[in-house]
């Protein structure tokens, strides 16, 4: 069953983020637990169940069942992944960080290997790399077995405290491609919670949240932002190069542009799921040209005689 199914059993659509799922957990907790249904106990009880196992497997609690398929033949050797590199969080080794969920297993035991619970943690994606993707760099906090003591220490050790499971910082580059939005899913194989008795890392499940720095308003997918325009250009127009998001973005600046005056170019804001994109309105704001530090009086002279000699025409017989 693929994920999307889970997300269905609570309501939600594929794009709902960690606080979503959180959120309609406890709506429908609440609607169908059995004590709160007297008398209709039998008819409820599965449907709370079948809830129960859908947010225990998105939160990574719960491994989701893999359905039997006939062996394949590999065709090639698979790409080992690089052992992760851990570091320790220290102060940090009895509650989970936000986003991240307990591993399924406690301390080091006998057995067979136990793969690791995945862990759903969100994704802060700058404007630029959303627009026109790039490497975001994340750091979160995974659960591991406490390495001093392999979960053996019933209060004595002086790491885990007796509690078993450490904290442990994982640091990820994740690539963002362009077009990113909003609630979009990314899966890092065996960068979730570690495994124990050998057994292997579950998955790390980002969903990206598009953040927009000062310099930017938005709204919805469409973004506004400031370009200083010199009134020289903002009086005769011309080209101009705005740069912006990292990028040098021509613009043509129409003459007898003023303060505010509006440049829209649509499809260039951000994406949806769908691929339907937003504007990108950049509002002039007038500045000084460089070289009026550097005019010459006779310079300045003859330029508010042209201004002067235009307001003149301008006035009403």
């Amino acid at each position: 069953m693929s994920l999307d199914e889970y997300y269905k059993r609570l309501e939600l659509p594929g794009t709902a983020t960690p606080a979503d799922v959180k959120r309609a957990y406890r709506r429908l907790r609440a609607k169908y637990h059995p004590d709160r249904n007297k008398g209709r106990e039998a008819s409820v009880e599965p449907v709370f169940k079948r809830i129960q196992e859908a947010f225990e497997i998105l939160i990574g609690e719960r491994q989701a069942p893999i359905p039997a398929s006939p062996a394949r033949t590999p065709t090639s050797a698979p790409t080992p992944r690089p052992t992760p590199q851990w570091t320790w969080a220290w102060g940090q080794t009895s509650e989970p960080s936000h986003g991240q969920t307990e591993p399924p297993s406690r301390g080091h035991r006998s057995g067979p290997p136990l793969r690791g619970a995945n862990c759903l943690t969100e994704l802060f994606v700058p404007l630029e790399a959303a627009i026109h993707g790039g490497d975001v760099e994340v750091s979160y906090v995974v659960q591991g077995v406490c390495g001093q003591c392999h979960g053996h220490a019933r209060g004595r050790c002086p790491i885990c405290f007796g509690k078993g499971l450490v904290s442990l910082r994982k640091c990820e580059t994740i690539k963002v491609e362009p077009g990113a939005w909003d609630g979009q899913r990314m899966v890092v194989d065996g960068a979730g919670h570690p495994g124990t008795n050998g057994g292997a890392a579950g998955d790390a499940i980002f969903s990206i949240v598009v953040v927009c720095s000062s310099a930017f308003r938005r709204d919805g997918l469409n973004i506004a932002c400031d370009i200083d325009v010199d009134f020289i250009t903002a009086t005769l127009g011309g080209s101009y190069q705005a740069q912006l998001l990292g990028r040098a973005l021509p613009v043509t600046i129409e003459p007898n542009s003023g303060p505010g005056t509006a440049i829209r170019l649509r499809g260039q804001g951000l994406s949806d799921r769908h691929g339907t994109r937003g504007d990108l309105t950049l509002r002039v704001v007038l500045a000084t040209p460089v070289g009026a530090a550097y005019l010459s009086e006779q310079e300045r002279s003859a330029l508010r005689d042209l201004f002067a000699a235009a307001q003149r025409r301008a006035a009403p017989n």
